[in-house]
């Protein structure tokens, strides 16, 4: 796979986790080789790389629509990663994902605040302030 759309895929999958499109396609490899293609070129290429929005607009969007499905919880989990990887803080994640509760109901917000929770412990990072701070 080789493209224009491919190439400017993997640079915005590289924005968000520099090892995203490798474990898309190892992922993939068994089940649906062409599915992570389409997933690069399209998903990412196309839809991702359109220029109307900055990355951190297009992660806030991905964040409510994946936290207000309910269930994708391996997508919401890398999502929230690449959100802090364009630069939105863990508190502003947390205002976001708890938006959600308005629209799709407390129990998706609040399934979406426990993925942000254990993301949050693998980064290391808090949305809440340190003790020292008000």
């Amino acid at each position: 796979m080789s493209s224009e759309r491919a190439d400017r895929g993997a640079a915005y999958m590289a924005t968000l986790d520099p090892g995203l499109e490798g474990a898309l396609r190892k992922g993939m490899a068994p089940i649906a080789p062409d599915f992570a293609d389409m997933m690069v070129e399209f998903g990412y290429g196309e839809m991702m790389s359109r220029p109307g929005l900055d990355p951190k607009s297009r992660q806030f969007v991905t964040l409510g629509i994946l936290a207000g499905l309910g269930h994708p919880v391996d997508q919401l989990k890398g999502h929230i990663n690449g959100a802090l990887s364009v630069g939105i803080t863990p508190k502003e994640i947390v205002e976001a994902l708890m938006q959600v509760a308005i629209y799709a109901g407390f129990p998706a917000a609040t399934n979406a605040l426990r993925v942000a929770k254990r993301v949050f412990a693998e980064r290391g990072v808090s949305p809440l302030p340190s003790s020292g701070e008000n």
